[in-house]
């Protein structure tokens, strides 16, 4: 019987696991890793709690074999909220298991109304169908339907939710934002995610996808030589989906720029390097032995303000993190390799001290390169990530997609902006990307 064909299947948790853990959303405790964001003020996190007298009605077990690991995750950007309505927001797990519980964020000054939620297994690559049976309420702070999220919050959990999914599965979380004047608070993906319209009101446990539009509501075409625009990609207040799972030792964080995020990939395709690589993970590395893939990767940033404002939050508090591949590419246009380097340095540093390993992936001839690429810059930075030794391991990916003289992308491989490549690209960077030497490599040494 496969995942989908009765409710039942994706209702029972696994019978034999054996410490209780819980997540109540009221169990509102600094983040152990909280630092001040931008604005200056320390936000708050809910913690899983580890007792079974804390959640009693609604604990989820785990063993030392079984384990919570996150197993798709967005970074945090705004927008416009919606209004008393029902978003739908699409995930696609790179972990299987028999519980999952969801991670939100709210870094505003406004507190955030959820009037009810629910998951369910999306019908057919797009639109905003489900599954029949797959649909199930999900609560928060301990059995209750709706919740409200202060602002501030980079972490709130609801409670974790008996529910079986299987890697690659596309799982729909579904919110009532009830009410108006609700933070616009959405993270960032390559897939598009939906909405009804305003004030349609609470309709998370229905199955159809009929009146959902675009999350975001835009449909703007690309212009020629641009980069490739998504079209409703995004999701609402969801940070993470975890997954109480026991195909995994890890997680892998994919931090970087729009290369990682996927521009000029294929739409709600799944053709990005890490979304690829999560498939080659299922057919090369055995159940137990896996890592999950967390795609951090936002358009426009460059590596010295992703190590300042998103490593904590993106890599270090991801749940089951032990590795991270760094790939924040915009520095070249403004800064040397040298300090380059340094931050690179840096990152490494924090990682290491976190027991977390650090992949470097060489950088590419893109247009915001030029003046590296004449200068040698570029040639200087890649020599010390292919050469010093410093990351603990690299995938030299400019090598496979850049032109004789390395000054821009060989032609079929570039995406029409000369900054991106196209899904050949990154089909051709996931196959050369030493994915069971990275797995299985152990904690670096400090």
């Amino acid at each position: 019987m496969s995942a989908h064909q009765s409710k039942l299947s994706r209702t029972l948790p696994a019978l034999t696991l054996a410490l209780v853990l819980t997540a109540c959303g009221s169990d509102n405790t600094s983040n152990n890793n909280s630092s001040s964001n931008n604005n200056g003020v320390t936000p708050t996190s809910t913690t899983p709690a580890t007792s079974a007298s804390s959640c009693a009605g609604n604990s989820i077990i785990e063993t030392a074999t079984t384990r919570w690991f996150s197993a798709w995750g967005a970074t945090h950007v705004t927008g416009t909220a919606p209004v008393d309505t029902t978003v739908r927001n699409i995930t696609r797990v790179t972990a299987s298991g028999d519980a999952v519980r969801l991670r939100f964020i709210n870094l505003s000054d406004t507190p955030m109304t959820l009037g009810a939620a629910s998951v369910g297994i999306r019908e057919g690559a797009v639109g905003g169908n489900l599954k029949a049976n797959s649909s199930k309420k999900v609560t928060f702070n301990c059995g209750q339907p709706s919740v409200v999220i202060p602002p501030k919050t980079e972490s709130f959990y609801s409670d974790p939710l008996a529910y079986t999914v299987q890697n690659q599965e596309q799982l729909a979380v579904s919110l009532y934002v009830k009410g108006a004047g609700n933070p616009g608070e959405f993270g960032s993906t390559w897939s598009e995610s939906y909405k009804l319209a305003d004030n349609a009101g609470d309709q998370t446990m229905s199955t159809s996808g009929a009146g959902y539009s675009l999350i975001d509501g835009s449909a703007f075409p690309t212009p020629t030589g641009l980069p490739v625009l998504c079209n409703g990609c995004s999701v609402y207040a969801l940070r993470d989906v975890e997954v109480l799972t026991s195909d995994a030792k890890g997680a892998m964080v994919f931090l970087g720029s729009s290369s990682f995020h996927g521009y000029n990939t294929s739409q709600n395709g799944y053709k990005r390097v890490s979304d690829l690589l999560s498939v080659r993970m299922i057919n090369e590395i055995a159940k137990g032995s896996r890592n999950t893939i967390v795609n951090r990767g936002i358009g426009g940033d460059t590596l010295q303000a992703a190590s300042a404002s998103r490593l904590r939050r993106d890599v270090f508090d991801t749940v089951g993190v032990t590795s991270v591949v760094v790939w924040v590419t915009n520095d070249l246009s403004s800064r040397s390799a040298d300090e380059i380097i340094t931050n690179y340095e840096e990152v490494i540093a924090k990682a290491h001290a976190k027991g977390i390993n650090v992949y470097c992936p060489t950088w590419l001839p893109g247009a915001q390169s030029l003046q590296a690429n004449l200068t040698g810059e570029r040639a200087k930075l890649n020599d010390w990530i292919l050469n010093s030794g410093k990351c603990d391991g690299f995938a030299d990916y400019a090598a496979q997609v850049e032109a004789p003289g390395g000054l821009t992308y060989l032609p079929q491989y570039n995406s029409g902006d000369f900054i991106h490549s196209n899904d050949a690209g990154h089909a051709l960077w996931a196959g050369v990307t030493p994915l069971k030497e990275w797995v299985a490599k152990g904690k670096p040494t400090q």
